[in-house]
């Protein structure tokens, strides 16, 4: 399991550019999710896919509760309201995701363009 560990924290390390340091390897869960987080979060292709997989999760988890799991989840209300209001927190993390997303895309189009700068209004000579 260390072998492991390890070799997480040397390819985060790799991918952000942080040069590999004794720290790196003592650091928390939080922060190598942190981490992780920030190389996904960072890459247009990485975020599509992201979202591509839990977009396809989400059908299959909606599939599985109409079909197969119908009668188990009618059995109980708290069944049902658990596995559809989780359905309902993965759909809205979606939504926020895609969002996120959208937003990203301006930015690197906006500094692609240049215009990541607006230009500074000159002084009038009229003063």
């Amino acid at each position: 399991m260390e072998n492991w560990n390890g070799t997480l924290h040397d390819s985060v390390a790799m991918a952000n550019g942080i040069r590999y340091r004794s720290a790196m390897k003592d650091s928390s869960w939080w922060q190598m999710s942190l981490a992780i987080a920030a190389v996904t979060l960072a890459d247009r292709q990485k975020r599509r896919r992201f979202i591509n997989g839990l977009l396809a999760f989400i059908v299959g988890y909606c599939v599985l509760g109409t079909w197969p799991l119908d009668s188990w989840l009618s059995q109980g209300a708290w069944r049902m309201v658990l596995f559809w209001g989780f359905l309902g927190v993965l759909c809205i993390f979606l939504m926020l995701f895609g969002l996120f997303d959208a937003l990203a895309v301006i930015a690197e189009e906006r500094k692609k363009a240049g215009l990541d700068h607006p230009p500074k209004e000159e002084e009038s000579s009229q003063d």
